[in-house]
């Protein structure tokens, strides 16, 4: 049987990003009927999967002027590949999608909304101002144009559906950017020592990254020296990557596996294994009030307690389940030895984890699968 081909596009993303491959691509590959092509950023991978193929055709900086061309070389594709279903992760390839759409009427487009470009421009990227307005302008007016064109709409965020009044009048569906389940059980044994506190993820100024820094010395100078800390993940700006090379040799308990490019997804997961805190700190900017940190389910998968920040939703999601201290880090100097009490008192995780925490594969078949159909 010829199966039905999908694509899944992003610029910025590398082709193994964990929501385009662990959890989309290999969500569809699961019940035998499609083939997918991820095309995205360069990455030095391959797939594990027969019926899953990466197209690592952009490779650039995130400012750099090749990102112009990045339509051409993404519509000359898709032309090669001539897929039933195009789901399309950033409204920057809003011309080559429906310029293809235009000539090809038979591909169903999906449009899956994964951050608010428009708050992130305002609120995260420094830069001349009018710059920035004239990117804004740019990218709401793709981003309408992907928006009226899709047949359907996948949105990762709840938060979204209210920064968004244009998706009001459409087909979507909330898909969140959930975890895949682990392969096996985790319960964490007593602390080690020196105790391992570990950030995951996105390394930035909006995630947080000078916050959880200043608070894990004040906690390191509390502990007596006895404390590990170490940040595992992409670094997005140059000049945030330099800082942080140079402090790994002032301060030598503090260890890096970072890189300006992504970091392997089964990195992250790994040192999650390995750790006995995390550190949650994003920083409660207009584009991140109404999201969800992905790294709070994934800390909660492995049954990784964690500092969390004192954010209302995140923390009253997660109480309940005895997984994290909530810290204000906006604060100057914090109560250590309150913290340091907890740490060592609480018994984290008694009530196991909750079932809602995993990438909700079902869902996106139900979605994803009934558009498909071979040209």
């Amino acid at each position: 049987m010829k199966k039905v081909i999908v694509v899944i596009a992003s610029v910025l993303k590398p082709v193994n990003d964990t929501r385009m491959y662990e959890k989309m691509a290999q969500s569809l590959i699961s019940i035998g009927k499609f083939s997918v092509n991820i095309i995205g950023f360069s990455s030095i991978t391959h797939s594990d999967f027969r019926d899953i193929k990466f197209h690592p055709i952009f490779q650039f900086k995130r400012r750099e002027y090749r990102r112009i061309v990045a339509n051409v070389h993404f519509f000359f594709r898709l032309l090669n590949l001539r897929p039933a279903v195009a789901i399309i992760t950033t409204p920057e390839l809003s011309p080559a999608i429906l310029l293809f759409g235009y000539f090809f009427p038979a591909t169903k487009i999906v449009y899956d909304i994964r951050e608010n470009y428009q708050r992130n421009l305002f609120s995260n990227h420094q830069g001349k101002s009018r710059l920035r307005r004239l990117l804004i302008i740019l990218v709401t007016w793709w981003e309408n144009q992907l928006i009226r064109c899709s047949d359907q709409i996948i949105v990762a965020e709840q938060g979204y559906l209210l920064e968004k009044p244009q998706l009001a009048s459409v087909p979507k569906v909330v898909i969140e950017n959930k975890v895949v389940p682990p392969s096996q059980s985790f319960r964490k044994s007593k602390l080690g020592s020196p105790i391992k506190l570990l950030y995951t993820g996105t390394v930035s100024t909006p995630y947080g990254i000078w916050d959880a820094l200043r608070f894990s010395k004040q906690l390191h100078d509390a502990l007596a020296g006895k404390l590990r800390f170490e940040v595992v993940g992409h670094v997005t700006q140059s000049d945030t990557y330099q800082r942080l090379i140079g402090m790994l040799s002032e301060y030598p308990w503090i260890q890096a596996t970072i890189s300006e490019n992504p970091i392997p997804h089964s990195t992250l997961l790994k040192k999650i294994e390995e750790a006995d805190f995390g550190i949650v700190c994003h920083q409660l900017l207009p584009s991140i009030w109404n999201c969800f940190p992905t790294r709070i389910w994934e800390y909660m998968a492995y049954r990784l307690p964690f500092f969390l920040q004192n954010h209302h939703p995140w923390v009253s999601y997660c109480q309940p389940w005895q997984c994290c201290i909530p810290v204000d880090f906006s604060m100057e100097t914090w109560p250590m030895e309150n913290l340091i009490s907890r740490v060592f008192k609480e018994d984290f995780y008694q009530n196991s984890i909750p079932s809602d925490i995993y990438w909700e594969k079902e869902k996106f078949l139900s979605t994803v699968a009934p558009l498909a159909t071979n040209p």
